[in-house]
Formats: C-alpha cells, sequence, structure tokens
C-alpha cells in the first residue's frame, strides 16, 4: 500500500467515525427531553372563558389548559394573555403573562368595563413549541 492510499483509508475511517457518532443523539439529563417521536406529538391548549356571557364591571377568567401526550405542562416556558376590544390597533394591545395555577392550567382573570365584542389570544410556549388559540366574546 502506498503512502496515498494510507492517508486516504485514514480519512474515511475517521469520516466514518464522525457520521457514526452523530448518528447516536444524546438526550442529556433534562428529564423532559424528547426522542423524535415525542417532538412531532404537538402541545395541546385549550383555551376557556368564563362565565359564557360576560357582563360589564363583572370578572372574567381565561383559562389555558396545557398538555402535551396526554400529561399537563405544569413547566411552560411563557404562558401570555392577549386581549383586546374591537378596532383597537395591534400596538394597544394588552398584553399579561401569567404562571401556572398546577395540573396544567394558566389562567388570568379581568374585569371589563365596556360592552362590546373583544378577543383573546393565548399564547404558550412549552416543549420548543408555540401554540396561539384565540377566542372571541361579548361584554354586554
Amino acid at each position: 500500500m502506498n503512502k496515498r492510499n494510507g492517508v486516504w483509508i485514514i480519512t474515511l475511517t475517521l469520516l466514518f467515525a464522525v457520521l457514526l457518532s452523530g448518528c447516536g443523539k444524546s438526550k442529556g439529563t433534562d428529564h423532559h427531553a424528547a426522542t423524535d417521536a415525542d417532538a412531532l406529538e404537538p402541545i395541546k391548549v385549550e383555551l376557556q372563558i368564563s362565565p359564557a356571557e360576560v357582563a360589564a364591571g363583572e370578572p372574567v377568567k381565561f383559562e389555558a389548559k396545557v398538555t402535551h401526550q396526554g400529561e399537563n405542562v405544569d413547566d411552560a416556558k411563557e404562558v401570555m394573555f392577549e386581549y383586546w376590544k374591537d378596532d383597537t390597533p395591534e400596538g394597544e394591545h394588552n398584553k399579561e403573562v401569567v404562571a401556572g395555577s398546577g395540573e396544567g392550567m394558566y389562567v388570568l382573570e379581568k374585569t371589563f368595563e365596556e360592552p362590546g365584542t373583544y378577543h383573546v389570544i393565548s399564547h404558550v410556549t412549552a416543549r420548543d413549541q408555540h401554540s396561539m388559540p384565540s377566542k372571541e366574546f361579548t361584554v354586554k
């Protein structure tokens, strides 16, 4: 074997070793590390508004129930409720970050003084994903 062939064999062997080491993905020590199949499963966010009929001057609750693979998500990276009245310019929407209250629930309670049509979006970031369910509601 000549010197040139030896260099090629060593180069190909090293390249093969590098490629093989990339195939054994490490999950680290994070207990929330996901396999590739888990990563394809989206987070689920159920946005609820209660009471169903909102009266001016009375409190209303926005609740985001966050789950992933059927399990409650109590450690979302961020949950923010964005709400506004119809015809409010986008830059003037109200945005409030909330902490979890357990069992996958994230809650914001507000009181609206003005009757009208309103909108709410729950921005949820969890498990390296983002979900933004929205609802419209009327304050009477």
